[in-house]
């Protein structure tokens, strides 16, 4: 009888706690399952907040959680089978419990807010835990200056003086030379310049004993930069003048008090004899010697790059920075850049933003007689403040042109979510916010790449906005003031960090593809499939570059005709790249940073021509846009360049497209090489003289960092020329998307044809929607053919005179030469 007891409770005890261990994990179950993972499931905004779903999730939460701790208290016998089968059940609810956590926060990284970020009338409003996600434009000064960021915390000082104190005290060299090495960093983010030296000065006297050598090293670099970056602020920006910090440098850029110039020079020299090879060292050497105007003389043979190294081998046009003297010249941080006729006088307008939280944009009226007005308080801009990158398109087709403000790139996940703003524009000129009304408002991702395109075909101009570390959006154009995210559903999140966003029809079937060039990681290529889905193929093409050596670390990038056959070709700037890198290119060594890119349209397929177009390089850029600077009827390309490091001074570089053959540096001979930090780049023809000025966005993201915007006039050629405007019917109404092949005769009996993509060019900056086609050497034009991509019509257009004007009505035969009065600008 007792053996029998003993069995059995020997049973009891090998089958209770498996009991147990089943009510354990269906009690953990309970406790972990939870809406915020159902949300990352279901919802957009990895939460679930719906009153008639959330009864069901908490029912199922309190369920799970009875029934364990019914199990773990009682430890009933379980049938085998039945206990096999809840040990199943509860451990896959508890693995899927664990994953969410991770679940939701990987989608609080990679999902927005679908709600208004403002109670509107008839709308809900948005929930307490998505208010501290999206912010206003008017939120975002104190926010960002008052939280800590990586930009605009003046806070960061105040504690790195507490650790610098404690280091002081701590009597430990290196603790002490470190302290003040981070504190003068920061210093010099805010421009306390004079702060940021002497803490260096005393760091460098403090590196005494041998044992202190690296660190010695470090600290002369910094102070020479720091240096550096003093005399910039007391002559570049202090006493500014139209060849400030053009590089190279020379006559009006040479700084008439090069003291600092000359302590720079001194520390770079030393510290390059203990380290000749540090070419970044070698090219700011180089620049402190241009700015002491002792360049290339003064330097050592082994230290000089060669005065060949830098100028042109071939001649453009030479430009003149106009910006002072017409009042355009801003001084802002990053930001965008649009040159365009914003109230359809017939004058190209200037208007700019910044990434400045305190910084409103600007709008620069073109008067007509050579001069501009700050119109910004009159259209009703100046409350908007803060934006990285800036389009116009014309959004509902009412003739008038309408503004995109993007923001909180760089900022991550958590300070980047700002909210975008798309400014219409009303019958009397003036800007209204409707991003809420539109739809476009709902969410708030950082980002800084855009454009626009009617991808569907229907008339109306669509929106692809390029996000970091969260999924891209793709607004479709209701056509009634309203636009609707249908990304996910057509295959286009990407869901890394963009940088670059293009559209154009590779393909020539008669819809716009997508190309999205990416910071890392591979960039994509979505073909359009005609039916509001796309299929990503960049691999396939060739053109996804996820063998680079750093991943497709690429900026941006846009879709233009360099070679002149017809088939859109592709342009990839690579970003990946460090000062050293970049002069390594330079001087003509091996570099290993991420270089500029040009695939050739083949016919459906891409070759990388990037190496025998001559166009390879390692540069820096960050905006950067396609013109023809001369009018020979072939793109050229220029880009601005720069990083948020101070000792990143490298010059704008414009490339001169020879024939389609090859991309040359014609940087000096047009004298458009900024040293300051360039983003957002815009061609136009300012005074109607028929060949395109430039407008160069300029500053970086530091608060300190601040720069002068620049406006380059064109001396003009001799070639000839034609500018086009479009008048879309079924397509949207400034024919954004229509293809443009103008013939023309050339001397002796040649011919030539010279295709365009109307729309505003590259992908960081936004040149006028006028198309301004270069016509080189041509005696007449034969004929005009305009393919409009909504209605799919092909229209020739002949007798169109050289030299002008025209507007091109959709579908209306013939043209309408159009009267423009040029003007000179003042200056």
């Amino acid at each position: 009888m007792s053996a029998v007891t003993s069995d059995d409770s020997q049973d009891r005890g090998g089958e209770a706690p498996s009991a147990r261990g089943i009510g354990g994990l269906v009690l953990a179950a309970g406790l972990l399952l939870n809406p915020w993972f159902t949300g990352s499931l279901l919802a957009r905004d990895g939460r679930v907040d719906q009153p008639l779903f959330l009864p069901v999730v908490l029912s199922i939460d309190v369920a799970l959680v009875c029934a364990g701790a019914f199990l773990l208290v009682r430890s009933p016998v379980l049938g085998a089978k039945l206990r096999t089968a809840g040990l199943a059940l509860a451990s896959a609810l508890v693995l899927l419990g664990i994953a969410a956590p991770a679940r939701w926060a990987k989608n609080a990284l990679h999902r927005a807010p679908t709600v208004p970020a403002k109670a509107e009338p008839g709308r809900a409003a948005r929930p307490a835990h998505e208010a501290a996600v999206i912010r206003e434009p008017a939120e975002l000064r104190d926010w960002l200056h008052s939280t800590p960021n990586r930009f605009f915390y003046e806070g960061w000082i105040d504690q790195l003086e507490l650790a610098f104190e404690r280091a002081e005290t701590s009597g430990r060299t290196r603790d002490r030379v470190v302290a003040r090495m981070r504190l003068s960093d920061e210093l010099l983010k805010f421009g306390r310049n004079d702060e940021s030296r002497e803490h260096l000065q005393r760091a460098l006297e403090l590196c005494t004993t041998p044992d202190e050598h690296g660190l010695l090293q470090i600290v002369r670099r910094k102070l020479a930069i720091a240096l550096m970056r003093g005399g910039e602020v007391s002559h570049c920006i202090a006493h500014h003048n139209p060849e400030s910090c053009l590089f190279p440098i020379r006559k009006g850029g040479v700084w008439a008090q090069p003291a600092n110039a000359e302590r720079a020079a001194e520390l770079f020299e030393t510290f390059l004899e203990d380290d000749p090879e540090n070419l970044s060292a070698v090219w700011l050497l180089n620049l402190c010697h241009m700015v002491k105007g002792t360049y290339p003389d003064g330097l050592a043979p082994e230290h000089r790059i060669p005065p060949e190294v830098i100028d042109s081998t071939v001649d453009v046009p030479r430009f003149r920075d106009l910006a002072p003297a017409l009042g355009l010249d801003v001084l802002d941080l990053a930001g965008g850049a649009v040159m365009d006729d914003m109230d359809g006088d017939g004058f190209l307008d200037v208007v700019t933003s910044t990434q400045d939280p305190a910084g409103s944009m600007h709008y620069f009226h073109n008067a007509g007689d050579g001069t501009f007005a700050d119109w910004t308080e009159r259209a009703g801009l100046a409350g908007q403040i803060g934006g990285l990158n800036l389009l116009q398109a014309d959004y509902d087709d009412d003739g008038r042109l309408d503004l995109f403000l993007l923001r909180g790139a760089w900022f991550g996940p958590v300070f980047g979510r700002q909210r975008n703003s798309l400014l219409h524009q009303e019958p009397d000129g003036a800007f209204r916010d409707v991003s809420l009304e539109s739809g476009i408002g709902e969410h708030a991702f950082p980002c800084l790449a855009g454009a626009w395109a009617d991808y569907d075909l229907d008339g109306d101009l669509d929106l692809y906005v390029g996000n970091e570390d969260f999924p891209c959006e793709l607004w479709r154009n209701e056509g009634n003031g309203t636009f609707v995210d249908v990304a996910r559903e057509a295959g286009v999140e990407n869901g890394t960090i963009t940088k670059g966003v293009a559209w154009g029809d590779y393909d020539d079937d008669g819809d716009p593809d997508l190309y999205v060039s990416n910071l890392g990681g591979g960039n994509r290529f979505y073909r359009n499939e005609g039916d509001g889905t796309f299929t990503e193929i960049a691999e396939l093409l060739g053109i996804g570059m996820k063998d680079s050596p750093t991943r497709a670390r690429t900026f941006n990038s846009w879709f233009f005709d360099y070679d002149g056959d017809g088939k859109l070709d592709l342009f990839v700037a690579g970003f990946g790249a460090l000062l050293k890198m970049v002069a390594s290119d330079y001087l003509g060594k091996p570099a290993s940073g991420e270089p500029l890119h040009l695939f050739r349209n083949l016919g459906g397929s891409f070759a990388d021509v990037s190496a025998e177009t001559g166009i390879d390089h390692v540069r820096l850029p960050m905006g950067g846009n396609y013109g023809d600077v001369d009018n020979d009827g072939w793109p050229d390309v220029y880009l601005a360049t720069g990083g948020p490091a101070f000792e990143s001074l490298v010059p704008n570089v414009l490339y001169k497209n020879l024939e389609g053959r090859r991309f040359v540096d014609a940087t000096a001979s047009a004298g458009v090489g900024h040293l300051q930090k360039g983003h957002g780049v815009a061609f136009g023809d300012l005074d109607n003289d028929g060949d395109q000025d430039v407008l160069a966005q300029m500053g970086g993201l530091y608060p300190a960092d601040r720069f002068h915007n620049a406006l380059f006039e064109n001396a003009g050629t001799t070639n000839h020329w034609v500018t086009i405007l479009l008048r879309g019917e079924r397509s949207n109404h400034f024919g954004v998307g229509a293809r443009i092949r103008v013939d023309v005769r050339r001397p002796e009996g040649g011919k030539r044809s010279i295709h365009v993509v109307a729309g505003s060019g590259g992908s960081f900056g936004a040149s006028s929607l006028q198309q301004e086609i270069g016509l080189g050497d041509a005696e007449a034009i034969e004929r005009v053919e305009i393919f409009w991509p909504a209605s799919g019509l092909r229209q020739v257009v002949a007798g169109v005179p050289l030299d002008s004007f025209v507007l091109v009505h959709e579908g209306t035969q013939g043209f309408e030469l159009l009267e423009r009065k040029r003007v000179r600008l003042s200056g």
